[in-house]
């Protein structure tokens, strides 16, 4: 589509870093999900982002900044506890957004050479279930979508997913 290959023209002219979006709400998939982003980024040549969204809609002022305080919290723990203990990458950023999960995401697929999230759960076919939010990345999304299955851990680099 038009809006795809403007995006690729557009994060090819912007910058020479990739960028790894990993989608973080503080939970042990999230987790695991920055941790392949940790592990893969450096020979993938790579920045990471991890990106938390909050869904204000309907909160007053005082929920609303602490809603934000605490998500700001949470994904500045959860990345420093993984890079107490993974390989850091060249660049990591925090990034709270407001607004529709799915709609922050899709928007955060423009900017992104992968995007990162965490499998929910094992689903009755023992295939790695999709949240609402990452499988809307994986349909209508700017870029290629990685779910990281659970009972992935400390995943070594993939070296697939290196540039030539």
């Amino acid at each position: 589509s038009a809006r795809l290959r403007s995006a690729r023209a557009q994060r090819s002219k912007v910058r020479h870093m990739s960028v790894i979006v990993v989608g973080v709400d503080g939970s042990e998939q999230s987790r695991r999900a920055l941790v392949w982003a940790f592990t893969n980024a450096e020979p993938m040549r790579a920045a990471v982002q991890a990106v938390m969204v909050v869904d204000t809609t309907g909160m007053d002022e005082v929920t609303r900044a602490m809603r934000l305080h605490q998500a700001e919290r949470t994904i500045a723990d959860l990345v420093d506890e993984v890079a107490d203990v993974y390989p850091q990458p060249q660049a990591v950023t925090c990034e709270v957004r407001e607004g529709d999960p799915i709609a922050v995401m899709l928007d955060a697929t423009l900017r992104a050479d992968l995007m990162v999230f965490g499998a929910r759960r094992m689903s009755s076919i023992r295939n790695p279930a999709l949240g609402t939010v990452s499988l809307a990345c994986t349909r209508h999304g700017c870029c290629p979508v990685l779910v990281v299955p659970e009972g992935l851990h400390d995943a070594a680099p993939c070296a697939d997913l290196v540039p030539a």
